[in-house]
């Protein structure tokens, strides 16, 4: 089936918001300017964004740029100890203000004129304020642009829309799921080292689909990693679990199960322990059963919690990787992705996830490369004359019913492997975009 010509992103879309429920999505929006450049407006000009951890600026005067579209964000902790954002661009005459990714610093000097700001924003110098300005310029109006933020659990989000909901309401009980990653006992979850980075030929929203739950390309796209013995499971019986997403909100999660693999396989007994004090017995239960959490924020943040062998063939470790996918065009992105802790667990323990992390999906992590390396394709596919106008099926599990006793909240449905998740995710997707301000 034919999606509209190109150039008409309106009617794309208008099919698409048809389509999404009967399993049909355009190829078109994995690669083309026009989808991006109002993608830049009605997506990440009003959702929350992910910006940045807590523990990433954990003193005073600690801070990282980020982006929300193409606004670069400065994300301090100020002298107080409070967590401030502000546009990363001088007031005078718009020039970057701070150049590195992430440093200490108390004040940011503009490199252009000199304008000084503190990292809470305020304008506090000002060359030739005297001779210049006659002491005229009231610098209470020309501070740093703020941005607004919330946080949950660590995670601090910001929104460039000064009507969006509540972030408590955005995400609309998906922290019911995000706390496998992020309620890791005492303290939490904390990042381990500073975050890979590197620049991707790839349509972010690929890569959130993935995340969403894509538990379909493991066997095939994974393959080795099952026959050489770094997964502690099969493929036989790979496709059990559970998909899980909020409706109208975007959010999805897979939840894979291997049946007889011991209650949280892969963590030390002494971390079980302590997640017991800090999640429910609702989630407890869910999360005990879980080989594999994979899920996706929307609209571009995801999670992975994965048993892992680091000796092929004996018992795994669990690590925890968050990955921001930052578009930066029509197919391209930048990518951020972290090794996520439990505060409270043993140095060893921190140690072999972070190892387990960089092999599996570090910046060149044997699994990650299998990823890329098709996402990659897909988009420049996506791109060409003929794909652009061409549909892709998202009819799996399209008829089965959700599950009615499941202990946690969203759309669940069972097996892992469904398109369930994906159909929430371009629905939600679809929405922001069609919707005018």
């Amino acid at each position: 089936m034919s999606s509209p010509p190109a150039g008409d992103v309106q009617r794309l879309l208008e099919t698409m918001q048809v389509g999404v429920p009967e399993g049909r999505v355009p190829a078109r929006i994995f690669n083309d300017q026009a989808v991006y450049e109002r993608e830049r407006e009605r997506v990440f000009g009003r959702v929350w964004c992910f910006l940045a951890h807590e523990s990433e600026v954990p003193k005073p005067g600690d801070y990282v740029t980020r982006y929300i579209a193409d606004n670069n964000v400065i994300v301090a902790r100020t002298e107080r100890g409070d967590l401030k954002a502000s546009l990363n661009m001088c007031r005078h005459r718009g020039n970057m203000m701070c150049k590195s990714e992430m440093g200490n610093s108390s004040h940011f000097r503009c490199s252009y004129h000199g304008w000084v700001y503190k990292n809470s924003g305020e304008l506090i110098g000002v060359p030739y304020f005297k001779e210049g300005y006659e002491s005229k310029l009231d610098r209470k109006q020309w501070g740093l642009v703020p941005v607004r933020t919330e946080t949950y659990a660590g995670l601090v989000f910001g929104t460039l829309d000064p009507d969006a909901e509540p972030l408590e309401e955005y995400l609309g009980g998906f922290q019911f799921y995000l706390d496998i990653y992020l309620k890791q006992g005492p303290g939490g979850s904390v990042v381990h080292g500073p975050p890979d980075h590197w620049v991707a030929e790839t349509d972010w929203k690929i890569c959130v689909e993935n995340f969403s739950g894509d538990g379909y390309h493991t066997p095939v796209a994974h393959q080795f990693g099952f026959h050489l013995g770094y997964f502690p499971s099969s493929g036989a019986t790979h496709s059990q679990g559970w998909a899980a997403h909020i409706p109208g909100k975007g959010h999805g999660i897979g939840l894979g199960h291997t049946p007889g693999m011991p209650p949280f396989a892969g963590y030390p007994p002494e971390l079980v322990a302590q997640m017991g004090e800090t999640l429910s017995p609702a989630q407890m239960e869910v999360f005990s059963k879980t080989r594999t959490a994979v899920g996706s924020v929307f609209p571009n943040l995801s999670f992975l919690i994965q048993p892992f062998s680091l000796v092929p063939g004996e018992p795994g470790v669990r690590f925890c990787t968050m990955r921001l996918y930052h578009p930066t065009g029509p197919g391209r992105m930048e990518m951020w992705s972290w090794c996520l802790v439990p505060a409270a667990a043993s140095d060893e323990y921190k140690e072999a996830a972070y190892k387990a992390y960089t092999l599996a999906f570090g910046q060149a992590g044997m699994f990650e490369q299998d990823d890329f390396e098709n996402w990659t394709r897909l988009t420049r596919v996506a791109g060409s004359s003929v794909a652009k106008h061409l549909e892709f099926p998202y009819v799996m599990g399209i008829e089965r019913e959700p599950l009615s006793d499941f202990p946690g909240p969203g759309h669940v449905v069972s097996p892992y492997v469904t398109d369930t998740n994906f159909r929430g995710l371009w629905g939600t997707y679809t929405d922001y975009m069609l919707k005018e301000s």
